[in-house]
């Protein structure tokens, strides 16, 4: 098998029937060999039954898998131990890959020599972008925007271009030398937390590997109405922060409640800055907010952590 497809769901069974879809519109060489894994994420919807009525017609074998440990990371971690493929490629359920998209991973990933290969996230907007939204490059890589037209290959984890969780692929030894996605990162459930792809491109760029970003990989993600509403991105940049909150090391030097001095002193900042820019009305006082609610929101991971360790320990000693 020469790509074995993973997509993690949850709950989104009617986003996840488009998705496949327009995998089952793919056109491949003769000579390449693919395959489906769904895992379906703990659903409480339809999932099963739309996989099942895929798998039906399906032009390539179709798994599901069924994974009750919440959260992306364990969903994909699954995925791969069920995949068959040299190659394991990477989506989501709200995403619609372009027709030759498995085809383009195989080949690009032979082109470049590469280990890890990412590409475009182009946006499919469910209305006209309000101008806010339209005119932010960095609002719009909130909803996995990555729109860069240069083949690059990657020297570090964050930043433009990335390989983000979309639209991404890995030689599937990478995976078979113990290298996984942390499930203590990623989506949980509703929790909208971020980073999880960043985390292990990092580790295996400290490994010496080799991870390209080619814009010819190209999938489009569906944006609903919600999501262009100022509300979500208050949202999802407060569970981003609380993200990492959760996985940051315990503090060693001064702290209060398991947050490091200066996580309350850039909090403090970011708040005088944000009233600042809004009794001014200024044009950055909403990026200004939404910067206070990612540090609010990792005081606030910080917190339950601090609050979870102190749990175990009394007990452990109980």
């Amino acid at each position: 098998m020469n790509v074995s497809v993973v997509i993690p769901t949850y709950n989104r069974a009617h986003s996840l029937r488009h998705t496949l879809e327009a995998l089952r519109a793919q056109t491949v060489p003769g000579r390449l060999t693919w395959e489906l894994v769904v895992v379906n994420n703990n659903s409480s919807d339809d999932t099963q039954i739309v996989v099942n009525a895929a798998a039906a017609d399906f032009p390539v074998p179709v798994h599901h898998v069924f994974e009750p440990r919440q959260g992306i990371n364990p969903a994909r971690n699954a995925g791969i131990e069920r995949a068959n493929g040299g190659i394991i490629a990477f989506t989501d359920d709200d995403v619609l890959p372009a027709s030759d998209w498995v085809a383009m991973i195989d080949d690009r990933m032979q082109r470049w020599n590469a280990d890890v290969v990412g590409g475009r996230i182009l946006p499919k907007w469910g209305a006209a972008p309000p101008k806010w939204l339209d005119t932010s490059n960095l609002l719009q890589a909130r909803l996995a925007v990555m729109a860069h037209d240069t083949v690059t290959r990657l020297t570090g984890s964050t930043g433009i271009p990335g390989v983000w969780g979309a639209n991404m692929a890995f030689r599937r030894g990478i995976f078979a030398q113990g290298h996984t996605f942390d499930p203590a990162r990623g989506m949980v459930g509703g929790k909208l937390y971020r980073g999880e792809e960043c985390h292990l491109i990092g580790e295996l760029l400290l490994d010496g590997l080799t991870v390209v970003y080619d814009p010819a990989l190209v999938v489009w993600h569906r944006i609903p109405v919600e999501r262009m509403r100022r509300a979500y991105f208050r949202r999802i940049n407060f569970d981003v922060g609380e993200g990492e909150g959760r996985v940051s090391l315990a503090p060693t030097k001064r702290h209060f409640l398991g947050a490091p001095l200066y996580d309350y002193r850039r909090t403090l900042i970011a708040l005088r800055t944000w009233g600042a820019a809004a009794l001014a009305r200024r044009e950055d006082a909403f990026q200004s907010e939404l910067e206070l609610l990612r540090l609010l929101g990792r005081l606030w991971g910080r917190w339950k952590s601090y609050f979870s360790r102190h749990q175990r320990k009394t007990s452990r000693s109980a």
